[in-house]
């Protein structure tokens, strides 16, 4: 039986974050034979602290003591590469951003050639950062790499996507990829922050087995962070539920799930999301200038459109008409082909022009520009939240929408200032204009791209996945306002998603895609009763 031992310790430990102290004085000591999960609201500082045990935060008083080293009595205050090992929003951000600058690269036949496969990402040289030329050996012998490889893509069912460049996946693939990654590098700790973001359900369950697995196996310790009770897994044994930047509570997972405070942060969990929204307030939206333009009938019309990317079929044979007042959901597995479709809509993808696609009644390659194509429409995606500058004032983010622009690059007039004031005060986030973007919550950040996609009143919204990574207040929020927004206004609306419990009563009809064909397509009565 193996005894347990201190393997981290936090003494009197305050952090600071810019002029900001924060966790100020906080206690929490985790064994070895302990795995937890960081629980609470978006903007409570999970991440922060799941950070600071990476030390990647300042540690402005007291200790971090990690026990890592064979002499389980010993401490250290430092850690060696790869004694912790972090998967988050960050790190998936960190790897598009050095391999595609923008977030159209990926459509771009000329943009990624140099961007690693997903096989050679998982490869000893590219987890050590060593070059191709280099010759000297590898800190871990190369067949440990290759078996702990092995393992990782069985257990993540991830084989299909070795021969792709890790830009052309997609974005609950890139995660996947990520975790088989980490599962490769053996660490002493395996941070999980938001690990089933962006997945499927298929994914989901495959993720939360493989994980589980490793929690038995004992061969690492995890922690996790999470919004979401389903999330919380068996094999986790202790919660660390944080608030307002402070610790709440913790202890034994059973007992700390009873405290009053996890039953407030999980009080919707058999309670359909749509049941809450009464709670919602009541949204007063701005009226659009009396120069907009009015839209005709036919918003989306694709003829037989298909997509390939060398040997790979993406899209092949859509069928598909959005009119006018129709709200659709467009459902699919990862890889299913869904951000693809977006991306020809989005006028981002140079292969509509060889399909027969009409936006807006006119067909793509007729002449119109793509800046003209997307003044009629707002966009919200985990992507545009990865790939915005991180020094930009929210205000500036929402009035960067009337451009089209990741970054504020023009000056506005007076009337678009007013309006995006308008708007920030509509969706209730007038407090948030000049505190950065980068330094709110997912929750904020995400409202703030809503009303940047708001901004210019377009006749098409389209959202991908706009509640991922949120907590229940957040979703509940965002579902009820977008339920208004379809009632009180003229806008029409693409919505994906791969929770059927975040899916907003004004959705109308479902595109359903299955590996780049269209599986079902109707009324949301036919296809989801």
């Amino acid at each position: 039986m193996t005894t347990s031992r201190p393997f981290i310790s936090l003494e009197h430990v305050t952090l600071r974050l810019g002029d900001t102290y924060i966790f100020e004085d906080m206690e929490w000591e985790i064994f070895s034979d302990q795995h937890w999960a960081i629980i609470g609201p978006n903007g409570s500082g999970k991440s922060i602290l799941a950070d600071a045990l990476c030390r990647k935060v300042i540690i402005a008083q007291g200790r971090i003591s990690f026990f890592f080293d064979s002499d389980g009595n010993r401490s250290r205050s430092y850690l060696n590469q790869g004694d912790v090992v972090s998967i988050s929003p960050d790190t998936l951000r960190e790897l598009l951003m050095q391999h595609a600058g923008y977030h159209q690269a990926r459509w771009q036949s000329f943009e990624g050639q140099d961007a690693p496969t997903v096989s050679e990402l998982l490869s000893g040289k590219s987890i050590e950062h060593r070059s191709p030329y280099e010759v000297t050996p590898l800190k871990t012998d190369d067949a440990v790499y290759q078996q702990r490889r092995e393992v990782a893509i069985e257990l993540l069912d991830i084989e299909y996507l070795l021969p792709r460049k890790i830009v052309h996946v997609s974005h609950g693939e890139s995660r996947k990829v990520l975790i088989a990654r980490a599962l490769m590098q053996a660490p002493k700790l395996l941070i999980l922050d938001d690990p089933f973001c962006g997945l499927d359900n298929t994914s989901r369950e495959v993720l939360k087995d493989t994980i589980e697995l490793v929690l038995a196996a004992g061969q690492f310790q995890i922690v996790l962070v999470t919004s979401r009770e389903e999330e919380i897994l068996q094999g986790i044994t202790n919660l660390l539920c944080v608030d307002e930047k402070r610790i709440v509570e913790k202890g034994p997972k059973d007992q700390v799930l009873q405290t009053d405070f996890v039953r407030s942060l999980f009080a919707d969990k058999n309670m359909h999301i749509q049941a809450s929204k009464t709670s919602v307030s009541e949204f007063i939206f701005p009226s659009p200038p009396p120069s907009k333009k009015t839209i005709g009938n036919s918003l989306v019309k694709m003829s037989k459109t298909s997509v390939s990317y060398g040997d790979v079929t993406v899209l092949e044979n859509i069928d598909w008409t959005m009119r006018s007042g129709q709200h659709w959901a467009v459902l699919g597995h990862n890889g299913a082909g869904k951000t693809t479709l977006l991306s020809m809509i989005l006028a981002d993808n140079p292969q509509a022009y060889a399909n027969d696609i009409l936006l807006f009644d006119k067909k793509r390659g007729s002449g119109e520009s793509i800046w003209a194509i997307k003044q009629h429409i707002g966009w919200v995606s985990p992507e545009l939240q990865i790939y915005y500058q991180r020094g930009m004032t929210c205000y500036q983010a929402v009035c960067s929408g009337f451009f089209d622009t990741i970054g504020l690059y023009k000056s506005c007039s007076e009337e678009q200032y007013a309006c995006a004031t308008a708007w920030m005060h509509s969706l209730e986030i007038d407090s948030l204009a000049s505190r950065t973007f980068s330094g709110v919550s997912a929750g904020e950040q995400r409202l703030v791209l809503l009303a940047r996609a708001l901004v210019k009143h377009p006749a098409l919204l389209v959202l991908d996945e706009p509640c991922q990574g949120l907590d229940t207040e957040h979703r509940r929020h965002i579902i009820g306002l977008l339920d208004q927004l379809c009632q009180k206004t003229a806008v029409s609306m693409i919505y994906v998603t791969h929770h059927f419990d975040e899916m907003p009563d004004a959705i109308s009809h479902v595109l359903q895609l299955e590996c780049g064909r269209i599986r079902h397509i109707g009324t949301r009565k036919d296809i989801l009763g």
